[in-house]
């Protein structure tokens, strides 16, 4: 197994364990970039990935996050997959298919990009009053 491979994996699992502080140890310190959608400015520093962690840790628990297909090449890795997540707000489960392109340097994630249909883990739509 890769080095990288190893990475991401120690990733996923300080990420199921909810450990802040051992998921960022496994990103660069300088020139980090993680787009978490497709419309926001990406996060450009541990601080702002820890409150970040925490805001969605809020919102969101994840309780699955599997790789189903990876491919490498050198310092660069496009993974497929599926999370599953429990939407604490709207108390309901949501499977949510992802593909990720990451980007390592010296063993470290250095950046990363989540590509998923927001959709699925938008809130549900309410139902008119009137009908």
């Amino acid at each position: 197994m890769s080095t990288n491979r190893e990475t991401l994996r120690a990733l996923m699992a300080a990420s199921k364990a909810k450990d802040h502080d051992a998921f960022l140890a496994l990103w660069v310190d300088e020139g980090l970039e993680y787009y978490w959608s497709m419309h926001a400015k990406p996060i450009t520093s541990k601080e702002t990935l820890r409150k970040f962690l925490r805001n969605y840790g809020a919102s969101f628990d994840q309780q699955e996050w599997t790789i189903t297909h990876c491919i490498e090449q050198g310092d660069l890795m496009f993974c497929e997959g599926i999370e599953v997540l429990f939407d604490k707000t709207n108390q309901r489960q949501i499977r949510n298919p992802f593909m990720q392109a990451l980007e390592f340097r010296d063993g470290k994630l250095a950046k990363m990009r989540d590509y998923y249909d927001g959709s699925v883990v938008a809130p549900p739509q309410r139902k008119s009053a009137g009908g």
